[in-house]
């Protein structure tokens, strides 16, 4: 059972990182202005999820994490219909 909230708290730091690398890679990509909106959500939740951690605020890790997740997936989708784009405009 203990080996539970370990791996909960695992994921989180890996999302966290994962939040992170996504956006370098958007503005390295596409530009600081490309889904902008999205980046600075992403951008809060990646904040709100670490102070979460270091609270070990289950309810806020729990909620950050999931919220956290859909954010990055919405960026992927929307990196890959631009690169789609940018493909069929060559």
């Amino acid at each position: 059972m203990a080996q539970e909230p370990m791996e909960k708290l695992n994921r989180a730091e890996a999302l966290i990182l994962q939040g992170e690398q996504q956006l370098k890679q958007a503005a390295l990509d596409f530009g600081v202005q490309f889904a902008q909106n999205l980046r600075q959500g992403i951008e809060t939740l990646v904040r709100q999820l670490r102070e979460s951690l270091m609270h070990s605020d289950d309810v806020r890790i729990k909620q950050y994490d999931a919220d956290l997740q859909s954010k990055l997936d919405e960026l992927n989708q929307q990196m890959r219909q631009h690169s789609t784009l940018d493909l069929r405009g060559l």
